[in-house]
């Protein structure tokens, strides 16, 4: 088989695509693998060597760029397709059948995610659990845009933008402390939204952050201006999964 197409679903897409695979009847091998089994893929614990779908099921997984949320596989007879969940898949085993239970119990778990959105200027912070925005704050802080004058004129600009930016990042990781301390012991993960390089700046200069790094995932939500309008539908976006087809 080979990859068809490849994109982002939302989660009440996801579940309508699994109910229908349900009802169909077809003729189905589900294999559920969480991150490390996706990353270490042995065809042998899974599937029987005489399995028909042995070679297609290794073909797929190497295929697929690593997954750091483990994957959803569902093998018929003419197509096949992969689904990437949003969070960290934590059904090992496959099936023998139609087996879409394990996947829908994440997609609809009240799983409680840190959200912080930032660009240069503006930061929004929340708490998602399951669909439900529980708490949030957006602010903006006065960051200049780049110089593009020489000399001596253009260093004193670029040590006052940097700055600025160190006190925007140091804001928004107060406020992100602020926002996450009453349910810091129950976020399972947080995402972060923005510019990538943007982000890379703040990890860096945010202490907070460093003490939550195993429970921030490495996908990067797609946000435009982070305020409370962005946060008030980020659910969508934080829910979202991969789909892979192949036939």
């Amino acid at each position: 088989m080979e990859l068809q197409d490849s994109s982002w679903t939302t989660k009440r897409n996801a579940l309508v695509c699994l109910d229908d695979l349900q009802r169909s009847g077809a003729d189905v091998r589900t294999i559920y693998l969480p991150p490390a089994t996706a990353q270490s893929w042995d065809s042998a614990r899974y599937l029987p060597e005489d399995e028909p779908y042995r070679s297609t099921a290794a073909n797929i997984i190497n295929t697929l760029p690593r997954s750091e949320t483990g994957l959803a596989i569902y093998l018929l007879p003419e197509r096949a397709f992969a689904i990437l969940p949003p969070f960290p898949m934590r059904t090992d085993e496959s099936f023998e059948g139609t087996t879409v239970d394990p996947l829908r119990r994440l997609l609809t778990d009240d799983i409680t995610v840190g959200v912080v959105m930032l660009r240069l200027g503006r930061y929004a912070v929340g708490v998602l659990r399951g669909d439900s925005l529980i708490t949030s704050k957006t602010d903006t802080r006065y960051v200049k845009h780049r110089h593009r004058a020489g000399g001596q004129s253009q260093r004193r600009f670029e040590r006052s933008r940097e700055r600025l930016v160190r006190e925007l990042y140091d804001k928004a990781c107060q406020v992100t402390r602020n926002v996450f301390s009453a349910h810091q012991h129950h976020i399972d993960y947080v995402l972060l939204g923005g510019e990538r390089h943007t982000l890379a700046g703040f990890r860096k200069r945010c202490p907070y952050l460093t003490d939550l790094a195993p429970r921030i995932l490495s996908r990067l939500l797609q946000v435009g201006q982070p305020n409370q309008k962005a946060l008030d539908a980020i659910a969508t976006e934080v829910w979202k999964s991969q789909v892979v087809t192949f036939k």
